[in-house]
């Protein structure tokens, strides 16, 4: 319900933005989605609780597919658009998928897999389209405890095991992003240049309950000129990163010294941050990260350092401060045991 909120709230402010230009105000957005919803539900037999595979690079459309595909009562599966497509087949066979929304070129990969079958819906093309006129339907209304969005692991020591987040968990996650991370206004934006399907995507829920704009470069990709050139033009610009694309940035800003004015949070997580990258970042930025820690089955929702823990220079522990992860979220309990799972004392080191 939270875009019909926003719709409602905002209903001229820009939701969904390519570059430059505003695609969609939250009121359209809200209608858009009603409309797809309506087309997943009566032309594509999507019932509530069913898979719906999103496959694309980072654009617009993502989002609605998303939101329509909560309207109708389904379940999100976003996959990185990064994998192989026999990796992209393992998932889609593994959550038994009853449809997928793809991007032009993934619809391409996909159609040449050999015994492929599985219905598609091309983003942009006349079926897509022809959706968004499609007869609205109301929401369907799902619990906290249903399922809402199967996160598929990185698969680092295996095959990807689909990590079932409920509705609850993304109400969870998106109240401590306000708790313990960072505040949004509806003059802000987000902008996705990391993937939407996982690292980016989940800070798209903070942004659009405050009705911030959800921008989009137009490489539907991390390029370090691109979102410079993008800090001209939108206001109080949040984005996620991994430090590599941090340390990219800076290295960028060095050598052209733009102007950061618009720049108003960098949140990086994903790995580990050197000492002397985040000081470097800092020094470049002024004081505008914030780091976060997580892993798909509890998204983004283990421990943040916020900005203020990051400025606060005078500590006497502060490199080792900006070492570490900062401080379990409001509300997660963290522990650290041995190998015998036993808890340890504080300053000992352990799994979490």
């Amino acid at each position: 319900h939270w875009l019909e909120r926003s719709a409602r709230q905002w209903p001229e402010r820009p939701a969904l933005v390519l570059g430059h230009d505003v695609e969609l105000n939250y009121r359209a957005f809200g209608q858009a989605t009603a409309a797809l919803a309506g087309a997943l539900r009566g032309r594509f037999g999507v019932a509530p609780g069913e898979r719906v595979v999103i496959l694309s690079a980072n654009c617009p459309e993502m989002l609605l597919a998303l939101y329509a595909i909560w309207h109708c009562g389904a379940v999100a599966v976003p996959i990185n658009a990064k994998l192989h497509p026999n990796e992209a087949r393992f998932i889609l066979e593994d959550c038994g998928a009853r449809l997928v929304c793809v991007s032009p070129e993934w619809g391409e990969a996909l159609s040449q897999l050999e015994g492929f079958a599985m219905p598609t819906l091309a983003m942009g093309n006349e079926a897509w389209r022809s959706a968004l006129q499609a007869a609205p339907i109301p929401i369907e209304t799902r619990e906290c405890d249903d399922l809402a969005w199967l996160f598929y692991t990185s698969g680092t020591t295996g095959r990807p095991k689909g990590a079932m987040l409920t509705h609850g968990n993304l109400i969870a996650m998106t109240l401590n992003y306000f708790a313990d991370v960072d505040q949004v206004s509806e003059n802000d934006a987000i902008l996705h240049a990391a993937p939407v399907s996982h690292g980016s995507g989940l800070y798209n829920f903070a942004h659009l309950l405050k009705g911030a704009a959800q921008v989009f470069p137009v490489s539907r990709g991390f390029n370090a000129d691109e979102v410079i050139e993008l800090l001209q033009v939108h206001r109080g610009v949040t984005m996620f990163a991994a430090p590599t694309m941090v340390k990219r940035l800076v290295a960028y800003a060095e050598r052209s010294r733009p102007d950061c004015t618009n720049l108003k949070t960098i949140v990086y997580g994903g790995g580990p941050m050197y000492v002397e990258d985040c000081k470097e970042a800092m020094r470049v930025f002024g004081c505008r990260l914030a780091q976060i820690y997580g892993q798909g089955e509890s998204p983004m929702t283990i421990t943040a350092m916020d900005k203020a823990l990051h400025a606060d220079s005078g500590h006497p522990r502060y490199e080792q401060r900006l070492a570490s992860v900062g401080l379990p979220y409001t509300g997660i309990e963290v522990r650290v045991a041995g190998a015998d799972d036993a808890s340890l004392p504080p300053g000992e080191i352990g799994e979490v």
